[in-house]
């Protein structure tokens, strides 16, 4: 029932992404680990993106890499200035220290202690001259990085986007999916609430394909992607799955309202065809339902629907099973 995906192994991307982010020295927190994977993902795949999307991840990757050696050689330069003027400055504080416990006597010797004092008040008075430009220095340093750490950050959340948006319903797709569906499965685990999954496939696609060609085809994918957004809730998914297959993730419903979602579109699909110059094209689906188990994960849940549809689909026309 579902498509191929593109010959990525995520476990490798996965290796990477960790190596580059110790390389860094960066912790490998979600948002880190998010910035690598996407990027590489796309450099990775070239198959499945266009020259401007790998351009793109590549000068993002490059410019994260260029703002981290900048800040590395800031904090460097800031550490070993901030030490020698440290240095200093306690050499001079302690014999400065040790003069005032001595004392001295109203001597001859006078005039060169008391210069001695002040050469020592004169030393302190550099190191903290030296100290503020330093940290005043390195502060506008610093800022310029946060500033171009922000903009890279814009561009990888649009970087993310592109890459987990299909292009051509505006769903997510798969690699949305993934990212997705971890994160509700643990919530609705956490929580103790619900969660189904909606797999529906469009009946005889393919023979809208061989009479109207591929552009009215996808023409249809895009009718049926709005129809489904006109039935969900804000929190409800839309996710392209395959050619013309497509999911919906529902958080906080059970299996019956599942099924209330499926009739409701099915019931949009009846009363809003897609018209072709005038001519009327009939749209129907069959669909496969699953609820979250305890303790199932997000793939099993994805392969229970996968397998409803699958016995939906060789049912008849317009057809909805309920997984085991």
């Amino acid at each position: 029932m579902t498509s191929p995906t593109p010959s990525v192994n995520p476990v490798e991307i996965a290796r990477i992404a960790l190596k580059r982010l110790a390389e860094r020295g960066l912790a490998p927190t979600p948002e880190n680990y998010a910035q690598f994977y996407n990027a590489i993902v796309t450099i990775k795949s070239p198959e499945t993106k266009n020259s401007d999307e790998l351009q793109h991840a590549w000068q993002v990757l490059c410019r994260l890499d260029d703002a981290l050696a900048e800040a590395a050689d800031t904090t460097a330069s800031l550490l070993e200035s901030l030490s020698e003027s440290g240095q200093s400055m306690a050499t001079s504080l302690g014999q400065l220290q040790y003069a005032r416990r001595t004392g001295f006597e109203p001597t001859a010797e006078m005039g060169e202690t008391s210069a001695t004092v002040a050469g020592l008040l004169e030393d302190i008075i550099s190191s903290t001259h030296t100290l503020h430009a330093t940290v005043s220095a390195s502060h506008e340093d610093i800022s310029t990085i946060r500033d171009s750490v922000k903009r890279i950050e814009e561009d990888l959340a649009f970087n993310r986007k592109l890459l987990e948006q299909d292009p051509l319903t505006g769903t997510l797709n798969r690699q949305g999916l993934d990212h997705l569906l971890a994160r509700e499965v643990k919530r609705a685990h956490r929580a103790g609430s619900k969660l189904s999954v909606v797999l529906f496939d469009l009946d005889d696609f393919k023979q809208i394909n061989d009479r109207f060609g591929h552009l009215v085809g996808d023409q249809v994918l895009v009718h049926v992607a709005n129809l489904a957004r006109a039935v969900l809730r804000e929190s409800d998914m839309l996710v392209r799955y395959g050619g013309e297959e497509f999911l919906l993730l529902l958080p906080e419903t059970d299996i019956n309202g599942a099924r209330f979602v499926v009739d409701r579109m099915r019931l949009v699909a009846g009363k809003t065809p897609f018209m072709h110059h005038a001519q009327r094209i009939d749209v129907s689906f069959s669909s496969g339902v699953a609820m979250l188990g305890a303790e199932e994960n997000g793939r099993a849940l994805v392969l229970r629907a996968d397998e409803a549809l699958y016995r939906a689909k060789h049912s008849g026309r317009g057809r909805v099973e309920m997984a085991d």
